[in-house]
């Protein structure tokens, strides 16, 4: 018998054409306006237009709970509606890494008549909550960063999963973390220009996921086929474009996409390059009311006090600086000041990310507060916002704590350095590319073709700095030479995301938080019938893709998005499985 995925808000379709009806609440704010859309049962189609989704769950008792703030206190399990279906006797540990030692170096080699170079690849599974084959294939998608402690997502490994049967498998994207295509040896910058590419990374996970489905005793294209396990691809942020570019190109292998916080239109270059630090702007005033007035009046002050100090080591000790630390490169007051406000700048973006559940022990708080301060003077405040990231716990666990001159405590700013030559604090990202090899392998997707425009206009709280291609062209070129040119629509020309619907997409759900920065460059209302977007007012950054959630600690707006993702995809499950028959 076929697997039915009836949601707990189900829509019954008679076919792939049937409109799916929604219902949108708008509000304005500082943020913009934001929907939530919401699936009714068939039977409320019969229903006068309604106004608001509230009276839509309020006039059918199957819905009436999804909003209801009683029952949405309730534990997520119950709220997800969480099936007790049997499980599979798997005694492998999810988060024990496991590694694929037939990946391809080359998917698209020229050379057809040269024997295939194979490399490890990293990576995790899950059959725990599997139900055999026909059931679905959960593929989380790695991105800029290496996957060292397992399984990234609990709302699909232990909610999802066991909701819909499923096996779960989340592959290491290549070049990122310690098992790569080149192994040995530093690989050359036109190895880098052929292999490290979105494209190379994508046909990674179709081959692993391949091999995944086989182990499963999945049928691989048979989509008539009882054996066949659809594949839902995951992903947040960069591995969320990923993901929903996995269902555009590989439509006849990837069935679903649930893409959170994915920034197709800064990829597609079709995003105001302001809108990116402005939203981290308005995130600051929504967590603390007059911060960014307090960060933008402090860090004019700054400025020109770092401009106008007597030495780069005078600047650096009144901010609390490492004067040891800081790189060589910086050898004028100029970029001093620049690398600073950029590094403020990314800082405060990346406690905008993590700003989630809101309240007084985010990151973004905290950091407003040091600005808020009213008693310590411009240089002083820059100085505790670094003492603050400093604080980091990923910092405290890669970098120990250094002494100044006067033997007390002191920031890094090359902490901030990505690794590889001429590495600077301003890189191809302005929103920050991080230390160490993954930083300096993000940096080179950038200075490539995943090229994305973030600049500080004057309606940010930081120092206006205008972001342009000539400038990106020649930090790339300083890095890794004349071979190395930014082709910012190469991805978009090859891949054609920046028309969805012209190019046959379907079933690709998008989540934002709406206090989250990247939500600037994603799609934040419904493209068609089948491309969905789901936003969340209090969410940051794939807040519905946490590390740790769902949990009681959710909002209430993250926590119907749980059920909205969850009833979407089990309303397009239940077409694939329809279509069997």
């Amino acid at each position: 018998m076929q697997q039915k995925y009836g949601s707990i808000l189900h829509v019954d379709s008679d076919d792939d054409n049937t409109s799916v009806p929604t219902i949108t609440i708008t509000r304005s704010g500082s943020g913009g306006g934001y929907s939530h859309q919401s699936f009714a049962p068939k039977w409320l189609r019969t229903i006068a237009v309604l106004a608001a989704l509230a009276l839509v769950l309020t006039l059918s008792p199957r819905n009436q709970d999804a909003l209801n703030t009683d029952s949405i206190s309730k534990s997520t399990s119950t709220i997800l509606g969480m099936a007790d279906g049997s499980t599979s006797a798997d005694d492998h540990d999810m988060n024990e890494a496991l590694f694929y030692h037939e990946q391809l170096v080359n998917h698209f080699s020229d050379d057809a008549d040269a024997p295939a170079e194979t490399w490890s690849n990293r990576y995790y599974k899950s059959t725990k909550y599997y139900n055999g084959p026909g059931s679905p294939v959960f593929l989380i998608v790695g991105g800029e960063g290496a996957l060292d402690h397992g399984m990234l997502y609990p709302f699909v490994t232990e909610h999802l999963a066991p909701r819909f049967g499923a096996a779960v498998i989340q592959i290491e994207h290549r070049f990122y973390g310690r098992y790569q295509p080149i192994m040995g040896r530093e690989a050359t910058v036109q190895e880098l220009l052929e292999l490290l590419t979105p494209q190379q990374a994508m046909a990674d996970m179709v081959r692993l996921t391949k091999h995944f489905k086989n182990e499963l005793g999945c049928a691989l294209y048979n989509r008539k086929s009882d054996k066949y396990c659809p594949v839902i691809t995951v992903g947040g942020s960069y591995p969320g474009f990923l993901s929903a570019m996995l269902r555009l190109v590989y439509s006849d292998f990837v069935d679903i996409s649930y893409a959170s916080s994915a920034p197709l239109k800064l990829y597609d270059q079709s995003t105001d390059q302001d809108v990116y630090y402005e939203i981290v702007t308005n995130a600051a005033e929504h967590a603390s009311k007059g911060c960014a007035k307090a960060v933008r009046d402090t860090l004019d002050d700054a400025s020109k006090l770092i401009l106008n100090a007597k030495s780069i080591k005078d600047a650096v000790k009144s901010m609390n600086m490492c004067v040891d630390s800081i790189p060589g490169y910086i050898d004028n007051l100029k970029t001093l000041k620049e690398d600073v406000m950029m590094a403020i700048g990314f800082s405060f973006a990346d406690y905008d990310m993590d700003a989630y559940p809101p309240g007084k022990n985010t990151g973004i708080y905290k950091g407003c507060q040091v600005f808020q301060h009213k008693h310590h003077a411009p240089l002083e405040k820059v100085g505790k916002f670094f003492e603050l990231v400093g604080l980091d716990t990923e910092f405290e666990k890669e970098y120990p704590t250094l002494f100044g001159e006067e033997e007390t405590p002191c920031f890094d700013l090359s902490i901030f350095l990505p690794d590889g030559k001429n590495a600077r604090v301003t890189t191809s990202d302005w929103s920050g590319s991080g230390g160490g090899n993954d930083g300096m392998m993000w940096d080179f997707q950038l200075c490539t073709t995943l090229v994305d425009p973030i600049g500080f206009s004057s309606k940010s709280m930081f120092p206006q700095r205008k972001w342009t291609y000539a400038a990106l062209t020649d930090y790339c070129q300083s890095r890794w030479g004349k071979e190395v040119t930014p082709r910012p629509h190469a991805l978009v020309n090859d891949m054609g995301f920046d028309d969805l619907v012209g190019n046959g997409a379907s079933r690709i759900l998008f989540t934002n938080g709406l206090q989250d920065m990247w939500s600037g460059g994603s799609y934040l209302e419904n493209v068609s019938d089948s491309i969905l977007a789901l936003n969340f007012e209090n969410g940051a950054h794939h807040s519905d893709l946490s590390h740790v959630g769902p949990s009681d600690n959710d909002t209430d707006d993250i926590r119907l998005g749980f059920v909205q993702i969850t009833n979407i995809l089990a309303g397009w499950l239940d077409k694939i499985q329809t279509k069997r028959k």
